[in-house]
C-alpha cells in the first residue's frame, strides 16, 4: 500500500535547501498537483510572516516545507499567528520530527506530517531500553541521530568479530557479509537500485497527535491513523 496521500489539488512549498526546493516541484508535477506558491528562505531567518502572508493569498491546501529545526518552530507558529490553515502541512528534513522542535513550537506542531528514520516507538529489539537509558542518562529524548550513531557501534563491534584479520581487506570482507538487528532495525549492506553496499533503510510518515510523534504508514508499524484535513486553528 502506497503512504497516505491527501486528495488536495493545490499545494505549497517553501524551503531553506534549493536542492530538495527543485526536486520538490518536480514531484509535485509528477503527481499532478498545482504548485500556487513556492518561494526559497535564508536558513536562520526570524521573520516569515511576508513570505506566509503571501502564502495565505494563494489559499493552498497542503504545505510542504524544508526546514532545519529552529526554522521549523518559528514557521508553524507564525502561521498559527497569521491563521493560515491548510488541510495538510508536511515538513521535510530532519526538523520537523525532532523533539526541539516539538518542544520550540507547541501546540503549533500539532498536526504537523513529515518523515523519518527512526522513532521511540518502532518495534525494533532495544529500541525502547536504548530510549529509556538515553533519557535517564540525558534528561532529553534522543532524535534519530542518536539511533544511528548507536547502532553503528553494535555493527563496528559485530564486523570486528568477525574479520579474519584487520588488515582493511578482512574489515571489508567482515562488512559486508553484516547481518545484524539493530535499533535502527535490520542491518544488511548490499547493492540495489543503484546503490553500492547500502543497508534498505524503513522510513516512517509520522505525525505530530496531542505532542506525540505517531506513525501513520506503513500499516505494518502504524500508531495512530493520518489525521486529515487536520482542524482550523480556531478549532483546536
Amino acid at each position: 500500500m502506497p503512504p497516505p496521500r491527501p486528495p488536495s489539488r493545490t499545494s505549497s512549498t517553501c524551503t531553506s535547501d534549493r536542492g530538495r526546493d527543485r526536486q520538490s516541484r518536480a514531484e509535485v508535477e509528477k503527481r499532478g498537483l498545482k504548485l500556487v506558491f513556492d518561494q526559497a528562505y535564508e536558513a536562520g531567518a526570524l521573520d516569515f510572516k511576508p513570505m506566509l502572508a503571501k502564502m495565505k493569498a494563494k489559499s493552498p491546501d497542503m504545505v510542504f516545507a524544508v526546514s532545519y529545526v529552529m526554522d521549523a518552530a518559528l514557521i508553524v507558529k507564525q502561521m498559527k499567528e497569521l491563521d493560515l490553515n491548510v488541510k495538510l502541512f508536511v515538513g521535510g528534513a530532519a526538523g520537523y520530527t525532532m523533539p526541539e522542535f516539538r518542544e520550540n513550537a507547541g501546540d503549533a506542531s500539532e498536526y504537523v506530517a513529515s518523515t523519518t528514520l527512526w522513532i521511540p516507538s518502532v518495534a525494533w529489539p532495544g529500541a525502547k531500553d536504548y530510549f529509556d537509558k538515553y533519557v535517564q542518562e540525558f534528561g532529553k529524548e534522543p532524535d534519530y541521530h542518536g539511533a544511528q550513531a548507536y547502532a553503528t557501534m553494535y555493527i563496528i563491534a559485530d564486523a570486528l568479530g568477525r574479520a579474519e584479520d584487520f588488515t582493511p581487506e578482512g574489515i571489508r570482507k567482515a562488512l559486508k557479509a553484516t547481518d545484524l538487528m539493530t535499533v535502527m532495525g535490520p542491518i544488511k549492506f548490499e547493492d540495489w537500485e543503484g546503490y553500492t553496499n547500502q543497508s534498505r533503510p524503513t522510513t516512517y510518515v509520522v505525525q505530530w497527535q496531542k505532542g506525540k510523534l505517531e506513525v501513520v504508514w506503513p500499516e505494518a508499524a502504524r500508531s495512530a491513523q493520518l489525521v486529515f484535513p487536520v482542524p482550523a486553528w480556531k478549532d483546536r
